[in-house]
């Protein structure tokens, strides 16, 4: 079944990059923080004005918490986002040189930077065999059948153990992509999805609903 799935995935997107905007792995690591509870398309907008002022940590951190705020707004949760990414920002530069270290669990450890984040940030910039389950991976995976998972590190435990040649960025990407544009939250597009014959959600739900119409 993995197999179809990503097989359908690679013909769908064959050149899976990041849909957020970055020059550096700093640059990177800020959008992704950026991102949570936002859309790339929102991100990309603030950090084109961002990073033209300040591109790398040194610049961030001459920043005050209320003039970060003003230029992440629209990204949600700015207090935090804000308040993190400056945190984040001096802890490079006091214990790292300023360099984003490549470890996923190094990464956690940085101020506004959980397992998800980690392991995007890690995957793109540095190459590590790593999944990052965001809510996209999460709906896909479960609804699809790969995975019967309740939580994000389930998911990722369930999808290591039974899939590890799948493990990477490619894969990652894959997914969010199917997630964000195809299989969406509210309004799956099973209709014109090859899938559909070996996916849980739509032989439960949308072809059992079907029939006793």
């Amino acid at each position: 079944m993995i197999d179809e799935v990503m097989s359908y995935l690679t013909e769908m997107f064959p050149n899976p990059d990041p849909e957020l905007n970055f020059d550096t792995d700093f640059q990177c690591l800020v959008a992704v923080i950026l991102s949570a509870q936002c859309t790339d398309k929102r991100v990309n907008e603030v950090t084109k004005i961002l990073f033209q002022k300040y591109p790398d940590v040194e610049s961030m951190v001459t920043l005050t918490q209320p003039e970060l705020e003003r230029l992440i707004y629209s990204t949600g949760f700015y207090h935090n986002k804000a308040k993190n990414i400056l945190a984040m920002s001096r802890v490079l530069i006091e214990k790292f040189g300023g360099e984003v270290p490549q470890d996923p669990a190094v990464l956690e450890t940085l101020p506004g930077v959980g397992r998800k984040t980690a392991n995007v940030v890690s995957s793109a910039c540095f190459g590590a065999n790593r999944i990052g389950v965001d809510t996209h991976v999460f709906r896909v995976t479960n609804r699809i059948g790969l995975v019967d998972a309740k939580t994000p590190l389930e998911v990722e435990q369930q999808w290591n153990e039974k899939y590890p040649r799948y493990i990477d960025h490619d894969a990652h990407f894959r997914l969010v992509l199917f997630g964000r544009y195809f299989c969406k939250a509210q309004k799956p597009n099973c209709a014109e999805c090859k899938l559909k014959e070996i996916c849980k959600y739509y032989n439960l739900q949308v072809k059992q609903s079907t029939n006793t119409q």
